[in-house]
């Protein structure tokens, strides 16, 4: 025997509930209505009994025993336009003979059913009754006519058939039942579309299904070494993972949190927000954001923090590393075609081309000045392969002649020279364009009172708001997923207390500026 799921338990039961909700309501609602509409019928027989009665062309005509011909027509129209509340008006004088009926045949003719008779004793001025009439049972509405002298000249009487009641309770009872089918319908497809709904939402398991794979989604994530944090619209967070638990606070996002605005960018522009280093509860975090769009519009953000310390470790000289193998491969490639050159020449015979050609690379000035200025030979390769780099890219890469670099010095490690210069110079590469003179100039100076790195270069040249960014280390020309040199060397002038210079300009170029100085620059923050 198949187990009945939740979305069929769901559907019986809304659909019993909208049949006893309705059923109770027509129950309830049916009698009230019915009764309604009989003292509806009362009050509109009996009003217009008392207009009539108190009419002037009706008292005259009592007092004359005969309707005008004027109160004939009067009356037939009256009784034409509210046939749909009443069937009958009858005048008759104080003898019970009728003056006016409409059916002529019954004028001059008494009135009969014996329901008059209190109204003509002056007891009462007007009675509601149901009585046999002419044809047929009849609610009546009765009203006593007075002369000017007060005294009783006759009645008038206003009925509906007892047969027209009785339609118009069919036509109310009617109603109700349509009513009810109506609910009930309604109830059906409202039934059906919520237990769509839900399997739409629950991808087609069954709650039970889903439960254990919540539970087993809490586990997997809980194992985690990164904290993962999911926050609504209003900053609030709705979910986060044990490892996350143990140093994020409720408060995290605060405005004041270096988190908040990298997810007020996530939650406006529904983008994700690529890795990015920030300090929380005294402790350093690599995040990422990313918008989450269950639905139609965006209505979380899930956050990815990484413990940063070990990473930027090996960031670092991962990054450094790099540098110098690219400075290696660009040198070994620009050997290797100098050396495919003079092997060519050799091959003609023509020796003469390859001596000069020997004596032309031998007198390359700009590598001698590297080779000169530049005693850290770690710093010197990686600037040859930024030299050879940039003749591949028809970049004019140049080092200032007043440069100088010792073996040691006591401002920054190789390791950190490289990471900064590496990254400075690769992005004044990347910010080329064909517009502009292609050049980039090189400056470093390592003295007693500081060490000074500055890259020239007649690039693209970066707007004020973009200025901002580089400053944060937030700042990449290489889109989504880069950016981690800059964020790197803001890491290094942070450690070592040194001063970050801008000046650019767009369409015409960038010159940065780093001075390291822990006597001038201790107190200066970027």
């Amino acid at each position: 025997m198949n187990k009945i799921s939740i979305t069929q338990k769901l559907l019986v039961s809304y659909v019993v509930l909208v049949v006893i909700v309705a059923a109770l309501s027509v129950t309830l609602i049916l009698p009230g209505q019915i009764e309604t509409m009989n003292k509806n019928l009362e009050n509109t027989l009996s009003r217009l009994a008392y207009i009539l009665a108190h009419d002037r062309e009706v008292i005259e005509s009592l007092e004359a025993g005969a309707c005008s011909v004027n109160l004939l027509r009067r009356l037939d129209g009256i009784s034409a336009t509210t046939k749909s509340s009443m069937d009958y008006i009858v005048l008759a004088d104080k003898n019970k003979v009728r003056i006016y009926h409409p059916d002529r045949n019954l004028i001059g003719k008494k009135f009969i059913g014996g329901d008059e008779c209190e109204i003509l004793s002056g007891n009462k001025e007007k009675i509601v009754t149901t009585h046999q009439g002419h044809p047929d049972f009849q609610k009546r509405a009765f009203h006593v006519v007075y002369d000017d002298d007060g005294e009783i000249i006759g009645f008038v009487m206003a009925s509906t058939s007892t047969k027209s009641i009785e339609l118009r309770k069919q036509d109310i009872v009617i109603s109700a039942i349509g009513f009810l089918a109506i609910s009930l319908t309604m109830g059906l497809l409202l039934a059906y579309g919520i237990t769509q709904s839900i399997k739409r939402i629950l991808l087609g398991y069954d709650p039970t299904t889903f439960a254990q794979m919540y539970l087993q989604r809490e586990e997997i994530l809980d194992k985690l070494n990164e904290g993962v944090i999911v926050v609504n619209e209003e900053q609030r967070i709705i979910y986060k993972n044990l490892p996350s638990q143990t140093y994020i606070k409720e408060e995290f996002l605060s405005k004041q949190s270096p988190i908040y605005p990298g997810a007020y960018d996530c939650f406006k522009w529904n983008i994700t927000i690529p890795w990015s280093m920030i300090e929380l509860e005294d402790k350093s975090f690599l995040v990422s954001m990313i918008p989450l769009k269950p639905l139609e519009n965006l209505d979380a953000v899930m956050v990815i923090l990484r413990n940063r310390t070990e990473f930027v470790k090996l960031t670092e000289q991962l990054t450094g590393s790099n540098h110098i193998i690219d400075a290696l491969r660009a040198n070994t490639h620009e050997f290797r075609n100098k050396l495919h050159i003079i092997s060519g020449f050799l091959q003609v015979g023509d020796t003469k081309r390859a001596m000069e050609f020997i004596s032309e690379e031998a007198m390359n000035k700009n590598g001698q000045n590297i080779l000169r200025l530049i005693k850290d030979k770690t710093v010197a390769a990686l600037l040859l392969g930024k030299a050879n780099r940039a003749a591949e890219m028809n970049i004019d890469f140049e080092l200032r002649r007043d440069s100088n670099l010792p073996e040691k010095n006591p401002f920054l490690t190789t390791k950190e020279i490289v990471l900064i210069i590496g990254n400075l110079i690769e992005n004044s590469f990347e910010a080329m364009t064909l517009k502009n003179p292609r050049q980039v100039e090189f400056f470093i100076d390592s003295n007693p009172q500081g060490l000074t790195i500055t890259v020239d270069d007649t690039g693209c040249g970066m707007t004020e708001q973009q200025i901002k960014k580089f400053y944060s280390g937030s700042y990449t020309t290489k889109g989504a997923g880069h950016g981690y040199g800059m964020k790197l060397i803001r890491e290094v002038i942070d450690r070592r207390k040194g001063f970050l210079q801008i000046d650019s300009e767009p369409n015409a170029g960038t010159s940065i500026t780093i001075n390291i100085n822990c006597e001038t620059f201790a107190q200066r923050t970027i």
